[in-house]
Order: C-alpha cells, then structure tokens, then sequence
C-alpha cells in the first residue's frame, strides 16, 4: 500500500496561506503542515490548525532566507543585512560562507522554542525553507542535532543528494566551484554522522510553480511505489496580504489539492494519506 504525508510548506508566512492550508487540508488531501514560525502570522496559523483540524500534522519549517529573525537581529550579524532580515536565496552563497555556527545555532533553536511556545508541544518534524538547513553545514548540523534530542523525523534531504554530487544545488550559486564542492563534501560528511535520523524514503517536490497542475498531481499520486513512505510537498494558500513572487500560484495549487477527482484517485488507488507523527 503507497504511503503518502502530503506536506503544506509555509504555515504562519501570512494569514491567507494559513486559510489555505486549513481549507487543503479539511476539502482536500493535505495531511501534514510546517510553520514558518519568524513570521507574525505563525500565531494565527499554529492556533486555527489546533481549534480545526486536532488531527493535522505540524511541524517546523526552519527559516534563514525569508522575513526576519526571532532572535535579535543584533545577536545574529553574520545571518541578516542592514535592515535586520534574512538574506534571499539570490544573495545568500556568499554570505553563508561567513555565517556564525554560534548564531546559526543560537536562532535556530530560538525557532524551535517558538514553536513550541505557540503550539504548547514539540513539532512532529522539522524541515526548511528553500532548504537551506540541506545545504550549509552549520545549519545542517543543528537541524540534526535537534532531530536526534528530540528523536523527531526531518524530510528527507533530496534537494541537495543528488545536486551536491556535482556541487550544482542553486542555493550554491554564486560560488566558486572548488569552494561549492568542498561545502558538498562537508554535508555529506555531516549526513554520514547522522544516519539515525528518520526521514522517509523519498520526498516529490515536482508540484510546483508552472507544473503545479492536475496532471502533474494526479500523475504523482498513480505512479507512487507501492513500499515505503513518501513526502509531497506542496504550497497552498491565498495570495491576499502576500508579499512574495510566489502568490497566485499557491492557489492554483490549492484548488488541486481540493479537486474531486484527486481525493478519487487517492481512494481508488488504495493510498494511506498519513502524517510524520504517524511514522514515528
């Protein structure tokens, strides 16, 4: 039987996303969420997620390329420019080569005690956004590090396995290539220092931007293997109040993931919808 967390990224990054995953979730085939908890609208999302849907997964989407930090941008310099926010994913090679480990880690785990503050309980995983905590090592390792105290499952890590055999991953952009292939080298010696981190067997990230359409998600949900546990991440929401390029798309995936003929497809498929929790 296919085996499938359904993962809505961005929790908390805006009021309308935070409707839009609820709404994925109670009409359609979202099971899972993970929280941007930098945000402001993170108390909203955390709060409307535990009132209505008791059983939706919530995890923790780690944050250091979007919006500000929950730390004091003056405790964490070297992760934030001169207005106090994090650096975007455009401009953030060359600055992640000079990141503080102590600050990395200091806001990170200020993250996961945010978390923890608005939900009242730990997350039941961890991940991130764009990835990053895939991609630096210093990142990397507090993710890990946290994963293991807390002996919570993370997503698995396939932005970065099969590009950083090559040191090609975008977020490395910029980089020269001798310095990219040493921060591969770097990761996949971390990762090795970690194999008792759960994760599951495989995360699908296909459903998104200009593919983030019914064939690409009914697709997907035919062609699952028929062992193990696999992650789709998705991006639902409404684009209202959004400041992101990434806006009117969350609704076309919202309306997919909501779709008749995708929860028909789900059940004559014989596909267990399921949460991280649940694969612990």
């Amino acid at each position: 039987m296919p085996q499938l967390i359904v993962n809505a990224d961005d929790l908390g990054r805006s009021t309308g996303i935070n409707r839009g995953i609820l709404e994925a979730h109670q009409k359609g085939i979202v099971t899972s969420t993970s929280a941007m908890v930098n945000y402001p609208a993170a108390e909203h999302g955390i709060a409307l997620l535990l009132e209505q849907a008791p059983f939706m997964g919530i995890g923790l989407h780690l944050t250091l390329t979007s919006g500000r930090p929950v730390c004091n941008p003056a405790e964490v310099p070297t992760l934030v420019d001169d207005d106090g926010r994090f650096y975007p994913p455009a401009k953030l090679a060359p600055v992640a080569m000079r990141w503080s480990a102590e600050e990395v880690e200091r806001e990170l785990r200020a993250q996961f005690a945010r978390f923890q503050a608005l939900a009242g309980r730990l997350p039941d995983h961890l991940d991130s956004h764009h990835g990053a905590t895939y991609i630096f090592p210093a990142a990397l390792r507090v993710m890990l590090s946290l994963a293991r105290e807390h002996n919570l499952p993370i997503r698995r890590g396939d932005y970065g396995e099969r590009a950083l055999e090559t040191a090609g991953h975008w977020l490395l952009a910029g980089l020269p290539p001798m310095q990219a292939r040493a921060v591969a080298e770097e990761v996949h010696g971390i990762l090795a220092q970690y194999r008792d981190v759960r994760s599951p067997d495989r995360m699908i990230s296909s459903f998104y931007d200009r593919k983030a359409i019914l064939g690409e998600l009914l697709t997907i949900l035919t062609t699952l293997p028929p062992t193990g546990v696999t992650e789709l991440m998705c991006h639902p929401g409404y684009a209202d109040g959004l400041d992101s390029p990434y806006n009117v798309q969350r609704e076309q995936e919202l309306k997919w993931l909501t779709y008749p003929a995708t929860h028909e497809v789900v059940v004559a498929e014989g596909i267990r919808l399921m949460t991280f929790a649940e694969f612990r």
